[in-house]
């Protein structure tokens, strides 16, 4: 990209810097960022040596070798060190330790790489001043820059378009430049067209230059966009993942790593994908994807599982992981994320499993279509009236499930329905399926269903039912009982005393054999309790802990909402920035709506009222909790004035 190439201001000013005070320049950045060009046109008038560690790395040993003092009044003798990424041998890194020591020599180091391990101690010992990828991206302003020098126009939305598709790589700017010049205009069709042209740049020119083995382990392991050493590890059968891997961060910038999960280039992946179809047989292929779904669902990765199972063509490994979802709650199932799998599947392979059949009634009352859903009820019933043996039972505690759990249908039977359940679960000797009263909310009166019309009658309830539903529930019903008549005191504005009382007695049966979810539920009305008595900071300090204890727990499909729950603290502190944060990266409704999504919905709602409002980000907060105030506890749930038992209790 030499003709018209304009330097980056930030990387520039770095060199400037760097040259004033002799230190060595360590650049690095991806393909295409103009890295060699960037120290071209800096020293375009001075003389230099340029040594390529890919052609000439004798030279490092040579100009190390060569006799040379700094003079009094002289300039240093600069030495360009490019390809760094590309230097294996011993003999050429101790010239390049040794130019770096050099009073008489200003270096460049230019690599695809950040600081590899054999150049940290100098790192670490501030002998290096570093200009980083980030330093290298062209900007709105150096791209327009760039385009006007070839004559072309770009403004508005073409120019961000370019800026952002490119992500200020120089050769993919040059590439679009060139696409102008053919007529064509910034859009998904250019945007296609120039990564399948830079993954074929990447694989022609780049690629070649990698060790074999390397090639080979990246190939296999581009099944997959993202993976962990165990991953990698299974996917490939390759016991050398950790050294490959090492050698991988420090042949060019397009593989990183975040807590253990290593993550590719697209550009790049779609280069070694392409490489791959060349190199292995569909079968080959087949195989390394295979490997990685069955490592995936050991880690109990449904979602990730599927995708790989579909990727090699494993239909009956698809069916049984469908299976093996449905088994599972709403809440700690992924029905949403899988609807497309089992809306494909055909209604008579659906008909030969009861476990299929309601899960395609929960899916159809999760997606809000009743008739769909009960019409599967309806085909389970069926099953369920001439099936015989295990099927039949499988399919008769599921019913009993769906009865209980199908959002459409509400609460208002829910006693007659949890007097019938002693019958067939205990004298029949069946089992209901995992079930979640909560859906992972922090509440029971209105987390899975809407139960807020039993506070009128809740200590009657608590006394004569209470004992019933944990029984059914099993380890669901363990503190569920506790919390839930918290969470009705505290609606009521009843003794502050009390509903700790009982949230605290909750939390310790849930945690004491059985579920994260109860406790969750507790902790929420900890937490709305302790931040309606204005002490925030005690607030922050319960939910910190236990979201500390559900990361330990591995109880992910918790985080979510607790991550909800934070925000709207943040709101009661005026924290705008952890609000516009939260927001960033919450669910959006209008892309898809699932109705297990709408306590973060919510959130998104109360948070967005007072950013777009003038003034202040802090809400106001009530008068302090006190007996017999009703309303005030409904004001701090629904994010407004509201009468006894009305506020938002999600």
């Amino acid at each position: 990209m030499e003709k018209g190439y304009i330097a980056p201001a930030a990387a520039w000013k770095k060199l400037r810097a760097a040259k004033g005070l002799g230190q060595t320049v360590y650049l690095y950045g991806a393909t295409g960022y103009g890295k060699t060009e960037l120290v071209r046109q800096y020293l375009s008038r001075r003389r230099y040596r340029y040594i390529s560690c890919a052609e000439d790395a004798a030279g490092l040993t040579e100009a190390a070798q060569s006799a040379g003092e700094e003079k009094e009044g002289e300039p240093r003798s600069v030495v360009v060190a490019d390809d760094l990424h590309l230097l294996k041998n011993a003999q050429g890194r101790k010239a390049v330790l040794s130019l770096a020591g050099r009073s008489d020599i200003w270096l460049i180091l230019i690599c695809r790489s950040p600081v590899p391990a054999w150049l940290m101690p100098l790192y670490i010992k501030g002998s290096f001043l570093v200009i980083t990828e980030d330093d290298l991206r062209l900007g709105e302003k150096e791209i327009s820059a760039y385009m006007g020098a070839q004559g072309l126009t770009l403004m508005g939305e073409e120019l961000a378009f370019v800026a952002e598709r490119s992500r200020g790589n120089a050769y993919i700017v040059r590439h679009a430049a060139l696409k102008m010049l053919e007529g064509m205009r910034p859009g998904p069709e250019m945007a296609q067209e120039i990564m399948e042209a830079f993954a074929a740049y990447l694989e022609s020119h780049v690629m070649v230059q990698w060790d074999c083995d390397l090639l080979e382990f990246l190939m296999q392991v581009s099944v997959t966009d993202e993976f962990t050493l165990p991953l990698a590890q299974m996917a490939t059968g390759n016991r050398r993942a950790p050294e490959l891997l090492e050698r991988a961060m420090e042949t060019g910038n397009f593989l990183s790593c975040k807590d253990g999960v290593y993550r590719l280039r697209p550009q790049l992946i779609r280069a070694l994908r392409r490489r791959a179809a060349k190199e292995y047989s569909p079968q080959e292929r087949a195989d390394h994807a295979y490997n990685a779904g069955l490592y995936y669902e050991m880690q109990g990765q449904i979602v990730p599982a599927l995708a790989m199972f579909e990727q090699c063509g494993k239909k009956e490994r698809i069916r049984e992981l469908l299976i093996r979802n449905a088994r599972l709650n709403p809440g700690n199932g992924h029905y949403f994320e899988l609807r497309r799998y089992y809306l494909q599947m055909g209604e008579k392979e659906l008909e030969e499993s009861p476990v299929l059949m309601a899960g395609m009634s929960m899916l159809y009352s999760l997606l809000m279509q009743e008739e769909e859903s009960e019409y599967w009820y309806r085909k389970l019933e069926k099953f369920a009236a001439s099936a015989k043996g295990g099927q039949k039972r499988e399919a008769v505690s599921r019913l009993a499930y769906l009865d209980i759990a199908l959002p459409h249908r509400g609460s208002a039977d829910m006693i007659g329905i949890m007097k019938r359940m002693p019958a067939l679960i205990f004298d029949r000797g069946m089992s209901l399926p995992e079930f979640s009263v909560t859906a992972n909310y922090p509440s029971t009166m209105n987390g899975g269903k809407d139960f807020c019309h039993w506070s009128r009658e809740d200590r009657k309830l608590a006394a004569t039912i209470g004992k019933l539903v944990e029984r059914v529930l099993g380890r669901y019903g363990k503190g569920l009982v506790k919390v839930a008549l918290g969470e009705s005191f505290y609606e009521k504005g009843e003794d502050a005393y009390e509903v700790l009382t009982l949230l605290a007695r909750a939390k310790l049966e849930a945690e004491g054999g059985g579920m994260t979810e109860i406790a969750f539920a507790a902790v929420g009305l900890q937490v709305r309790l302790a931040t309606l008595q204005g002490e925030i900071q005690t607030a922050e300090e319960v939910l910190a802990s236990f979201e500390k204890s559900v990361r330990e727990q591995g109880a992910v499909q918790l985080l979510p909402n607790i991550g909800a729950l934070q925000c709207r603290l943040a709101l009661y502190q005026g924290d705008r920035e952890a609000v516009l944060a939260w927001m960033g990266q919450a669910p959006d409704e209008d892309r898809e709506f699932c109705i297990l999504e709408r306590y973060r919905y919510l959130t998104k709602v109360e948070g967005g009222i007072p950013l777009c409002a003038e003034g202040s980000l802090r809400l106001r907060f009530p008068p302090p909790y006190q007996r017999g105030r009703g309303g005030g506890p409904g004001a701090v749930c629904g994010g407004g004035e509201g009468p006894p038992g009305k506020g938002d209790t999600g």
